[in-house]
């Protein structure tokens, strides 16, 4: 299994967010994939953790996800590299490397401070 612990932060989600997500590439081949079930565990700049039903062969196959979800009402798009898979009872845990470049990051963490004082106001 591969961490990435020398990043700033990790935001875990409890409850889970729902989203959706579509294979973009299956070995670097352009594909268009219905949506699958997801729901996101954490996140950060450069990487989120999903768990789904799902059963993708990430070990044989180099597997590109785009990742759809809401954030504060905004819709959120990651795009990124499946680096690991975990079996979970029925579900699958992966671990994606996302491809998201200086400005992207800087927006996520943006919204995931607003998510979290959201979340601190709440209690």
């Amino acid at each position: 299994m591969h961490f990435k612990r020398e990043e700033p932060f990790r935001f875990l989600f409890e409850p889970p967010i729902v989203g959706t997500f579509s294979i973009t590439k299956y070995d670097n081949k352009e594909i268009d994939s219905k949506p699958g079930p997801l729901s996101v565990i954490d996140l950060s700049p450069k990487g989120i953790k999903i768990i789904t039903p799902l059963d993708l062969p990430i070990f044989n196959h180099q597997i590109q996800l785009k990742i759809s979800f809401y954030l504060n009402e905004k819709p959120i798009h990651i795009t990124g590299l499946c680096v690991w898979k975990e079996k979970r009872h029925t579900e699958y845990l992966y671990g994606i490397e996302a491809f998201n470049d200086v400005e992207e990051q800087a927006i996520l963490i943006t919204e995931l401070k607003t998510y979290a004082k959201k979340k601190q106001n709440k209690q």
